[in-house]
């Protein structure tokens, strides 16, 4: 499987740091990296830092993992386990 590039989105209380700056500290030197400002709409959930990788992968599409770590898993409550439903 190849990592083809990969989209950082953080909420707008999120300032500290370039998330894709840290990719680049930690070895993803050839992989293009994108960083973005989330919409800021009332109620949405507060620092909130968004991955997506686009991958080239061997196996089967089905086998995908969707991961949503704490509260996360609010925002996509169509997925349960990895699974949708």
């Amino acid at each position: 499987d190849e990592i083809v590039s990969v989209w950082f989105t953080v909420t707008p209380d999120l300032t500290s740091a370039f998330p894709a700056l840290a990719a680049r500290e930690m070895g993803w030197v050839d992989v293009p990296l994108l960083c973005a400002s989330e919409i800021p709409v009332p109620g949405s959930m507060p620092r909130c830092l968004r991955t997506l990788l686009e991958v080239e992968l061997r196996a089967p599409r089905k086998l995908d993992t969707h991961i949503y770590l704490r509260e996360a898993v609010r925002l996509r409550p169509d997925i349960k386990a990895g699974r949708r439903s």
